[in-house]
C-alpha cells in the first residue's frame, strides 16, 4: 500500500512539474511573439513603458489559457516517455500494475487543472479581455467600434424596431422605426424617426419628433407628429446596444448566460453568443480529453524518443485546435446546434482515444 502511494506521488510530481515548466515556456513564447508583433504599434500610439506593461498584464491572463492545455498535452507525452526510456514502465508492470493506474493518476490530475481552468477563464481571463479591450481602444491599437449600423431586432412577439445608425458616444441613435403587426400579420402601427437620444435620468428615449401611423385591417387610419416626448422600448438600452461590440470572451459564463436570456426574450438569432456559452465549458475541460488522447498515444507509441514525443503532442494540438474552427463556425451558421458545436472537439478527441486505445495499446 505504501509503494503505491509512493508510486502515485511520484507519476505525480513527474506531470506536475513538466507541466508548470511548458506553461512558463509557452506563455514566454507567445508573449515575445506578440512583442515583436505588436512593438510597432506601441510606437505609433506612443505608449509608455508603464502602459505597455499595463497591456501585457491584462493580456497575460489570455496568453496562459491558450497555453495550458498545449503544456498539459505536452507534458503527458514527455511523461508517459521518459517513463519508458527509464524502463519504469516495465517495472511497474512486472508489480502487476497496469496502464490503467498511471492513468488515472494523470487524469485526475487534469481533471483537477480542468476546474481550475475554468474558474480562471471566468474570472480572471474575462475580466482581464474587457480591460485590454478599453486600453486597446485608447491607444487605437483596436478599431475602436463606437457606431453601430443596421441594427434590426425582435423587441418582443409583434413588435420590432430598426436602427440604421447608433452612436455609442454620444447614445444616439438615427434613422429608427418601430412596426407592430398582428396576429394576422397586418401593420397596426409605426414610428419613423430621424433620431432619440438615451435620456439617464428617466433611462427612457427622447424622440425631438417623431411620425405615428395607425392601420386597421390594413387601411390607414392615422397619422400624427408627436414632438419632444419620451418612449421606453423593452430591451433597447444603450447597455443593451453596446453588448453588439461585446465579445463573448469579454464576458464571464454567468454574464453571457443571462446575456442570451434577453436576447432569446426578444426572439434574436442567438447561435453566436450559444457558442460562445458553451465553449466556456467545453475549452477548460479539453484538458482531460486532451490528456486521455495524450496517454494512449505516448503508450501506444511505445518510444522514448523526445523529437517524437513532441511531434505526436504538436499533432494532437493541431488536430484538436482545427476541430475547434470547423466546430465554432458550424454552430454559427445553425448547421449544428452551439451545445454539440462546443464539445465537438472534446468528443472527437475521446472517440479517437477510444479507437487507438483498441487499435494499439491492447
Amino acid at each position: 500500500m505504501l509503494m503505491l502511494k509512493m508510486l502515485d506521488i511520484y507519476i505525480f510530481k513527474n506531470f506536475i512539474l513538466r507541466v508548470i515548466f511548458l506553461l512558463l515556456i509557452i506563455s514566454s513564447i507567445i508573449i515575445l511573439t506578440n512583442f515583436v508583433e505588436m512593438i510597432d504599434n506601441f510606437i505609433n500610439a506612443g505608449m509608455g513603458s508603464k502602459e505597455i506593461f499595463n497591456y501585457y498584464f491584462l493580456t497575460i491572463p489570455m496568453f496562459i489559457s491558450y497555453a495550458i492545455p498545449m503544456s498539459i498535452t505536452i507534458g503527458v507525452v514527455l511523461s508517459i516517455l521518459s517513463h519508458i526510456k527509464n524502463n519504469e514502465l516495465i517495472a511497474i508492470r512486472s508489480l502487476g500494475i497496469g496502464y490503467l493506474r498511471i492513468s488515472t493518476i494523470i487524469a485526475l490530475c487534469s481533471l483537477l487543472i480542468s476546474f481550475g481552468h475554468f474558474y480562471f477563464e471566468n474570472n480572471v481571463v474575462s475580466n482581464s479581455n474587457h480591460k485590454r479591450t478599453i486600453l486597446m481602444k485608447k491607444y487605437n491599437l483596436k478599431k475602436n467600434k463606437t457606431k453601430l449600423r443596421n441594427f434590426v431586432e425582435d423587441i418582443d412577439k409583434s413588435k420590432s424596431i430598426v436602427i440604421m445608425n447608433y452612436n455609442n458616444k454620444k447614445e444616439v441613435a438615427n434613422n429608427i422605426t418601430i412596426n407592430d403587426i398582428n396576429k394576422n400579420n397586418n401593420i397596426t402601427y409605426r414610428i419613423d424617426a430621424k433620431s432619440m437620444k438615451w435620456n439617464s435620468q428617466y433611462d427612457k428615449w427622447f424622440f425631438d419628433e417623431m411620425n405615428l401611423r395607425l392601420w386597421i385591417n390594413n387601411n390607414l387610419q392615422k397619422q400624427s407628429i408627436i414632438k419632444d416626448t419620451l418612449l421606453s422600448i423593452k430591451n433597447i438600452n444603450p447597455i443593451y446596444l453596446i453588448s453588439e461590440f461585446t465579445l463573448p470572451e469579454e464576458m464571464n459564463y454567468y454574464e453571457l448566460s443571462e446575456f442570451i436570456n434577453v436576447k432569446k426574450e426578444s426572439s434574436s438569432n442567438t447561435n453566436k453568443w450559444e457558442v460562445g456559452l458553451h465553449h466556456k465549458i467545453s475549452y477548460p475541460f479539453s484538458n482531460l480529453f486532451l490528456t486521455l488522447f495524450a496517454i494512449v498515444c505516448a503508450i501506444g507509441l511505445k518510444s522514448s524518443n523526445v523529437s517524437y514525443g513532441v511531434g505526436l503532442s504538436l499533432l494532437i494540438i493541431v488536430i484538436y485546435y482545427i476541430l475547434i474552427v470547423i466546430g465554432k463556425n458550424l454552430g454559427i451558421e445553425g448547421t449544428i446546434s452551439p451545445l454539440v458545436s462546443a464539445w465537438v472537439p472534446n468528443l472527437s478527441v475521446f472517440a479517437m482515444s477510444i479507437l487507438y486505445y483498441k487499435r494499439f495499446v491492447f
